[in-house]
């Protein structure tokens, strides 16, 4: 009796189904094989019933591997964010000590002191300090 009233489904079933698929014979037979393959897997209520502790594992599994992957790919995004904002502290610092070299140089304070007409410093003429070479 039951599988009377699938097969009676089943034919109240095609002429909407093979209607939308166009009534080809291949279209037939791939329901067919569809069904068939369905049938073998034997899907049905008691097969999700048993199974429903790995399926709530595997969904877990899922969202924690996307959670971890957004996670790590923020960390990466902050970081390459970081590595230009030393990069660009870098270039920064060597500009600004090269700056105060040049306006360092005994050169440059000479010059800086004469426009200022300071006289009371005068360029050394003896070294900063003395080597002395022995020979043994």
């Amino acid at each position: 009796m039951r599988e009377n009233k699938q097969q009676q489904q089943e034919t109240e079933k095609k002429p909407r189904l093979f209607s939308m698929l166009g009534n080809s014979m291949e279209d037939e037979m791939a329901l067919k094989q569809w069904k068939s393959v369905i049938r073998q897997m034997s899907i049905d209520g008691q097969w999700f019933k048993k199974q429903i502790g790995v399926i709530i594992l595997a969904v877990v599994g899922i969202i924690i591997y996307i959670t971890c992957r957004y996670q790590a790919q923020q960390e990466i995004i902050l970081e390459e964010q970081l590595k230009k904002e030393l990069q660009d502290w870098k270039f920064r610092t060597l500009t600004r000590s090269s700056e105060l070299t040049l306006r360092t140089r005994q050169s440059q304070i000479e010059n800086a002191l004469k426009n200022f007409g300071d006289s009371t410093l005068k360029v050394s003429t003896e070294a900063p300090y003395t080597t002395t070479v022995t020979r043994e």
